[in-house]
């Protein structure tokens, strides 16, 4: 087996220092003579007590990790009140699902069999997939630093955030109460841009009278003032600086002279 990538979650019955480090003993090559180049990603549980998984095995994995050569990314995460066998709930939970009708929706992340269990197990499933998809593509390979030397620390470090604890958000409430709450104002259509749109066809009556109204006052600053597609920028901003000051703009024609759409 030549891996590019793999993954352990909560392993047993291995020997670190021989597996991994300065001084491995595992193959320095794959089998068509390359070196090695393999990132790890390895899932512990704080409260594992079983030799291999616990959490001095996990420093002890990513202290190897670190040293060997052959790792070209790592990361050893420690999920927090987690047990042994904990991201495995989440294949159970969906078994249980299909058998018990009656979970709601908080239940199916609490199953609880004696392994421990929440959405930390959602979590560890979402991070495996990710580090597979990113370290196993061949069309368009991932590029950029490794994960372990992320610019946000919170990678590199071995504790996990603690996810199963964060509070859990009512959306469907949040939308209710944003519904309920919400304050219609009203529209000032003299602050509506004045880009025409094809997808306005039955436009308020107040808007057209709006528009009319500048068109007229548009043509007489031009006339009045001489503006001229041939005016190069710094003559047009002359004119245009020149008809502000002598106030023959209101603020309704300043959008007008301003928006994309102008004659210019």
């Amino acid at each position: 087996v030549d891996p590019v990538a793999c993954i352990a979650w909560y392993p047993t019955r291995y020997d670190a220092k021989k597996l991994f480090g300065k001084e491995n003993e595992g193959f320095r090559t794959f089998e068509n003579g390359k070196d090695r180049n393999v990132a790890v990603m390895a899932v512990f549980a704080e409260q594992d007590s079983l030799p291999g998984a616990t959490i001095e095995d996990a420093t002890l994995l990513k202290l190897c990790l670190d040293e060997d050569p052959r790792v070209k990314d790592a990361m050893v995460k420690i999920f927090p009140n987690q047990n042994h066998g904990f991201a495995h709930n989440l294949a159970k939970r969906k078994k249980v699902m299909t058998e018990e009708s009656d979970l709601n929706d908080l239940d199916r992340f609490t199953i609880d069999d004696g392994y421990g269990g929440s959405c930390d197990a959602e979590v560890a499933c979402l991070l495996s997939t990710a580090w597979m998809e990113t370290y196993t593509r061949v069309f368009l390979p991932t590029v950029g630093s490794p994960v372990r030397f992320d610019e946000d620390e919170s990678w590199s470090r071995i504790e996990m955030n603690a996810y199963s604890q964060i509070e859990k958000r009512d959306i469907r409430k949040e939308l209710e109460e944003a519904i309920a709450n919400y304050e219609d104002i009203e529209i000032d259509f003299k602050r509506m841009s004045t880009s025409s749109s094809d997808f306005l066809d039955d436009l308020p009556q107040q808007y057209k009278e709006i528009e009319e109204e500048r068109e007229k006052i548009k043509q007489m600053l031009i006339e009045k003032y001489q503006m001229s597609p041939d005016d190069d920028e710094e003559l047009f901003e002359q004119k245009l600086q020149r008809a502000i000051d002598d106030g023959a703009l209101s603020s309704v024609m300043l959008d007008a002279y301003l928006d994309g759409d102008a004659y210019w």
